[in-house]
């Protein structure tokens, strides 16, 4: 059956049963909310992972005819949905892309709808944190947002407020001037937290040994890694690892 055939024999069938897909302004409200960084409305609308057969429910759309495959997809499409909405709204393009992906990897490995479900609703709130804690409010010049997102590219390098300053083509003191006022930190202050965030979510999500992530994100030694980690989280990597490894 050709995909015109198809469709028509698919909105004929719809119209006939009176199915319909989510409404537009009850999905916008839900993921509004996740953008809004709204925890409390995204925690009340979150689905209960023992209702296996959800999306076999018309309004959702049926991706595939294996009800597992099904819910795969529906995931991969709530993943990117989210994410590219989020990234409008201001959240760091590779960190979300990066989540996503890493939401979209652990849940191939997932053998039930259950646990898939359960990783869904997690990443639902994983996503409306990270909008939660964007600084909203902070508006920066263009200069100082194209030195953020410059460090945000090149974490895993060896960065100095010179070599950012030479590719910036600025002078180095005025833009270590400009950028600690409107963000209240140095410039190296600001790396070596961002590349510590970077690190912290390695250890998070992955099993690379503590040297091979210090010496991804250019640290001089172990050592130091472990120094500047304790300073910026209060705790060791082995301790925050313990913790928070997913």
């Amino acid at each position: 059956m050709s995909m015109n055939k198809e469709l028509t024999s698919r909105l004929f069938r719809q119209r006939e049963e009176q199915t319909n897909h989510v409404e537009y302004n009850q999905e916008y409200s839900f993921y509004n909310n996740i953008t809004e960084g709204n925890i409390d409305a995204v925690t009340k609308l979150l689905s209960d992972p023992n209702d296996i057969h959800r999306y076999e429910n018309s309004q959702y759309g049926q991706l595939s005819n294996d009800y597992l495959r099904n819910i795969r997809y529906h995931f991969i499409v709530s993943a990117a949905l989210i994410t590219r909405l989020c990234v409008e709204k201001g959240l760091e393009r590779e960190l979300a892309y990066t989540l996503s992906d890493l939401y979209i990897s652990r849940m191939d490995r997932l053998s039930s709808a259950f646990l898939i479900l359960t990783l869904h609703n997690e990443m639902l709130l994983d996503f409306t944190q990270q909008m939660a804690d964007l600084p909203k409010k902070q508006i920066y010049s263009i200069l100082t947002t194209k030195t953020i997102n410059y460090i945000y590219r090149h974490r895993n390098e060896p960065l100095t407020v010179a070599s950012i300053a030479d590719s910036l083509q600025k002078n180095r003191s005025y833009l270590s001037s400009l950028f600690i006022k409107e963000t209240g930190k140095s410039i190296s202050s600001f790396i070596r937290c961002e590349k510590i965030k970077a690190a912290a979510n390695m250890l998070m999500f992955s099993d690379f040994p503590y040297g091979d992530i210090a010496e991804y994100f250019g640290f001089a030694s172990q050592s130091h890694f472990i120094q500047c980690f304790r300073k910026e989280t209060g705790l060791t990597p082995m301790q925050y690892r313990k913790q928070y490894y997913k």
